[in-house]
């Protein structure tokens, strides 16, 4: 059984614009020792799904449906979306670490570092302060921070981004957490680091056990580290496989843009071809499209069928799954570039049209 299992999650936030729906019906699942990767564009509902785990969704926003099991080595299972407050407490730093995005707005400008690390253990864990402490200096070790003891005494201002974030790491993983939240954990950090933070995360990995689930939109990030691969587009999972199966043939046109658009070592285009674009942007949840909510910028759209027909996640071969109707026969691309923007110039349109 999986570590963690998300259901048809649905989460939204009630404006006075009316209901935004930031998830729409998600299921997900992360087995120990794995490495699930959640990709997407910015806005399509990535941060979100993490913070509904977390049980960290910030009013006006509520999870209207749905379940999210945190099941133990036993089997049993615990529903994050019931659960009460001081039980999920305990699970969030105890059974889940999260590495946020941006480790200056995880850490306190006016506690120590060893400080920060000791006090989540001391959150979690019966143990003497001196414990914690020794239990802070232990964790720098294992994230590898240079000269660890000296770091304890030092505050967030007096690290590099690298350092910091390996603090952030260091966190999350103080009591030993069955599961990991990333978020975007190397955006904030250049290429030589980027590259020691993702090493780390899979060497601890691998010597803990620990499963991890990596938000982010670099497909090369994926690539290197994950095991399975969720596509996510307007708050929906568009495609879901094992990472080499998705990598060698994907089969949405969302994945088949995203991936058509990477550049080579040499940031160039793949075989000598020019870079493709995938007009457009994510859909605002409030105006998302009819049917299918990529047709506006997809290359392989029917127009009418797209439009209308709202298609289901579908098996095409052993666990890999799409969300397109024509996933088995896309052939070559209908659309030129200029059409597809035309056509999000009649969308944009239109969706200001309904918004006045």
């Amino acid at each position: 059984m999986p570590l963690l299992e998300i259901n048809n999650l649905v989460t939204a936030f009630h404006t006075p614009a009316g209901r935004v729906p930031a998830v729409d019906g998600i299921s997900l699942s992360i087995e120990r020792g794995k490495t699930l990767g959640l990709v997407g564009e910015s806005g399509c509902g990535k941060s979100v799904t993490a913070m509904s785990i977390l049980g960290l969704v910030a009013a006006p926003g509520v999870i209207e449906a749905g379940e999210i099991l945190l099941r133990d080595a036993g089997g049993n299972a615990l529903n994050l979306v019931t659960l009460p407050e001081p039980q999920l407490r305990a699970v969030r730093g105890g059974r889940i670490g999260m590495i946020f995005q941006e480790p200056m707005t995880s850490l306190n400008p006016v506690f120590t570092i060893g400080d920060q690390i000791a006090e989540a253990v001391l959150l979690h864990r019966d143990v003497s302060r001196a414990e914690a402490r020794g239990r802070a200096l232990e964790m720098l070790e294992l994230v590898r921070m240079a000269d660890p003891r000296r770091r304890l005494d030092e505050y967030p201002h007096q690290l590099s981004g690298g350092m910091r974030q390996r603090v952030v790491i260091a966190m999350a993983l103080a009591c030993e957490p069955d599961l990991i939240i990333a978020d975007e954990p190397t955006t904030a950090l250049d290429v030589t680091i980027q590259a020691q933070i993702l090493d780390l995360l899979a060497d601890l990995r691998q010597r803990l056990g620990t499963a991890i689930l990596l938000i982010t939109h670099d497909l090369g990030v994926v690539a290197e580290t994950c095991d399975d691969v969720a596509v996510m587009y307007a708050g929906r999972i568009v495609e879901q496989a094992p990472a080499a199966a998705l990598f060698a043939h994907p089969r949405h046109p969302y994945t088949i843009g995203l991936l058509a658009a990477r550049p080579d070592r040499g940031g160039r285009a793949a075989r000598g071809k020019r870079l493709r674009t995938i007009p457009g942007m994510v859909p605002a949840p409030q105006h998302f499209p009819s049917g299918c909510r990529f047709h506006p910028r997809c290359a392989y759209v029917r127009t009418v069928e797209c439009a209308s027909a709202l298609p289901s996640l579908q098996e095409v071969e052993p666990g890999h799954f799409v969300r397109c109707s024509y996933a088995e026969a896309l052939g070559e691309p209908r659309r030129t570039d200029a059409a597809l923007e035309n056509n999000l110039a009649l969308e944009n349109n239109l969706a200001r049209e309904n918004g006045a």
